[in-house]
């Protein structure tokens, strides 16, 4: 499995979820489907529905679970001691805002 995140549009017709299922709060505008990993590796899916401001909040997320698993590959090529100069700089510039692009 690869983590994704894909949005797709209501049909309001079919669909008609009250409220966002990330904040609760707003009404749905889009559904979205979700694959990660879990803290111990293990494959997590969820399917729902979000509002445009959780849209953001979910791509976050996964922004934040991608930066966290290529900084544990980074260390493990090190480890290896392999170089990893170029794939270090590849990711200090693809996340330079996220915290975890930081170790």
């Amino acid at each position: 499995m690869r983590p994704s995140l894909f949005f797709g549009a209501l049909e309001p017709l079919h669909e008609t979820p009250e409220v966002c299922d990330v904040c609760k709060e707003n009404p749905p505008i889009l559904c979205y489907e979700f694959a990660s990993y879990g803290p111990r590796g293990e494959a997590q899916e969820k399917k729902g529905f979000c509002c445009a401001h959780c849209t953001t909040i979910l791509v976050r997320i996964l922004e934040r679970d991608e930066s966290q698993r290529w900084a544990e590959e980074e260390a493990a090529l090190k480890d290896d001691e392999s170089d990893v100069s170029d794939f270090r700089q590849h990711r200090l510039a693809a996340f330079r805002n996220n915290e975890n692009s930081r170790a």
